[in-house]
């Protein structure tokens, strides 16, 4: 998580009000994927706005964080929810001011149909649960058979009359939506220009569009199926007019993934900064030796530890790799004295209580663990000549 500095100043900024209907969205379609503290943080930037222009005063992040309880860890992780789902753009400056501009959400029924959310919103609920948070947004299909369409049309009702000068451009900034699409998914590994080579495009009704090519790469992205599947998906979905009908390729891209992964649906999962910045930390925490950890973390030790290490090692059981990061840690805290093994028994009982079981839960809880309101940082990295140095 970066550094974060509280007493930098914001403004948020909107071009609409919320209505009744998005938060019912918000708080059934959306909380489900981004968790009650960023719906919570997204609720507090809306009740920021003044309500004669929607924008906000300048204030402080720490303004912010008194007003609604927040911690700087919590808020930066709710944040980049929002950015990603697709509700809040952020704009910095060389001074770190921020601005938040608040995005609407999408309709009921963009967000149920959306190749990405709905099928996430899918695999998070249970199907009991989906079915009712989509059987809530259904209206009653108006019964029109005996009914004949008389409205009036605009022309038939106004005319029109020149006004000095006035174009449309003088009214670019009224109130009003700005249609909201599907969220960005950058680095998607599914190579479109292939897939494209590979299908047979006389059976796009439109030829091939950009919303042709955004449904095929979400689609490929949320399943993770490579040009080869969707090729197949995309001539099994050919409907009886011999067209490409896309609500046949979700309900065959469906089927496909659960033949190969026996799973009901993808499921959606936080993208962890570990995974792509601290591989070799993983790799290195996994695989040290007592005695390589001890040279790295302190040079000279005495040779009492190794042992020590050995009965940690023998008597506890947790994986390696977190025992490697308890030792860096307790080692960072008793300024490189090493305790006893019934004290490191004690610290394993407090991490099993906060469920820290794998390598990457260790190395996420101390570098997020607080000391008078800092984040300690006891997680040491390599760095390119194979030394430590402090995140």
């Amino acid at each position: 998580m970066e550094k974060f500095n509280s007493s930098s100043k914001f403004s948020v900024y909107s071009s609409f009000t919320l209505s009744n209907d998005d938060v019912n969205i918000i708080f059934l379609l959306y909380a489900p994927l981004i968790g009650s503290d960023a719906v919570t943080l997204y609720c507090s930037f809306q009740s920021l706005l003044e309500r004669n222009n929607l924008k906000s005063e300048k204030l402080t992040h720490q303004d912010l964080f008194d007003l609604y309880s927040l911690k700087a860890e919590s808020f930066l992780k709710a944040r980049y929810k929002l950015e990603g789902i697709g509700l809040l753009i952020t704009y910095l400056n060389e001074e770190k001011e921020c601005i938040y501009i608040l995005c609407p959400p999408l309709t009921a029924k963009n967000f149920i149909k959306d190749a990405t959310l709905g099928l996430f919103l899918y695999s998070k609920v249970s199907k009991e649960t989906f079915d009712f948070i989509t059987n809530h947004f259904k209206i009653e299909k108006i019964e029109k058979n005996n009914y004949s369409n008389v409205t009036k049309t605009f022309d038939e009702v106004f005319t029109l009359r020149q006004v000095n000068q006035e174009t449309f451009e003088k009214f670019s900034y009224l109130l009003g939506r700005k249609p909201n699409k599907s969220i960005k998914i950058l680095n998607n590994p599914f190579n479109y220009e292939k897939f494209l080579s590979m299908i047979e495009v006389g059976f796009l009704e439109y030829g091939v569009t950009t919303k042709f090519k955004d449904q095929i790469c979400n689609l490929a992205f949320v399943y993770g199926f490579d040009e080869s599947d969707m090729v197949g998906l995309y001539h099994d979905s050919i409907n009886k007019s011999q067209l490409f009908d896309y609500r046949l390729l979700k309900k065959k891209a469906n089927i496909l993934f659960n033949y190969k992964k026996n799973m009901r649906g993808p499921v959606l999962e936080e993208k962890n900064d570990y995974d792509e910045a601290n591989n070799d930390l993983l790799e290195y925490l996994n695989q040290a030796s007592p005695s390589q950890l001890l040279e790295d973390v302190l040079p000279g030790y005495p040779t009492r530890y190794l042992d020590t290490i050995l009965k940690i090692y023998d008597e506890i059981d947790l994986p390696k790799g977190v025992l490697n990061c308890m030792i860096i840690k307790v080692l960072k805290d008793k300024s490189g004295d090493l305790p006893t093994i019934n004290y490191f028994k004690k610290v394993a009982e407090s991490w099993v209580s906060d469920n820290i079981f794998t390598t990457k839960d260790a190395m996420r809880y101390v570098t997020t663990m607080k000391s008078n309101d800092e984040v300690v940082n006891d997680v040491k990295t390599i760095d390119d000549n194979g030394g430590f140095e402090t995140l």
